[in-house]
């Protein structure tokens, strides 16, 4: 009787791995609509980037706080929230822009600040030059305290602009 029952649960076994396999090869192949139909992002994209100006190259430059001491995945969680962030901004605000942002291949770079107070100066330069700022605060569930404003993310916007805001900041 133990065989029997163990032949069963194989033959069972068996048949719903070659109807779930089937099943996704047909929703791989037939069903899933590629990235590349939206209206932003365009085909060839994600072999090549197409360089317009190179000197006006457009970036995301995000700030990160040096002094809350933040381990690495921190920083990395925080960016991957301002980068995010940014992007939803963008997509709503200037489609144009973002379209732009990732024809150059979305570069994003991340800058050193010493103080809430110099986060909060670059969010005023940007809002002044009519450059996208996203600021994020942390839930506060692991490093830092809740609300405490981490990192700001400016752009995308292009590399002559930016450098008049950032210009003067250190890599992260």
């Amino acid at each position: 009787m133990g065989i029997i029952a163990s032949n069963a649960y194989l033959t069972i076994f068996g048949a719903g791995a070659l109807v779930g396999a089937t099943s996704s090869y047909i929703f791989l192949k037939f069903l899933r609509k590629p990235p590349h139909n939206s209206s932003i992002w365009k085909p060839g994209m994600e072999e090549r980037f197409e360089f317009e100006d190179p000197k006006d190259e457009y970036r995301l430059i995000m700030g990160v706080r040096n002094d809350l001491k933040m381990q690495k995945g921190k920083v990395a969680a925080q960016c991957g929230h301002a980068a995010m962030a940014a992007y939803a901004k963008a997509l709503e605000q200037t489609p144009q822009t973002l379209e732009r942002w990732l024809r150059f291949g979305g570069t994003k770079i991340a800058v050193r600040i010493d103080s809430e107070d110099e986060l909060l100066e670059l969010d005023e330069k940007a809002r002044e030059m009519n450059v996208l700022s996203s600021i994020i605060r942390d839930a506060g569930q692991t490093q830092v305290a809740p609300g405490t404003r981490t990192v700001i993310a400016l752009g995308p916007a292009p590399k002559t602009v930016l450098d008049k805001i950032t210009g003067h900041l250190k890599l992260y």
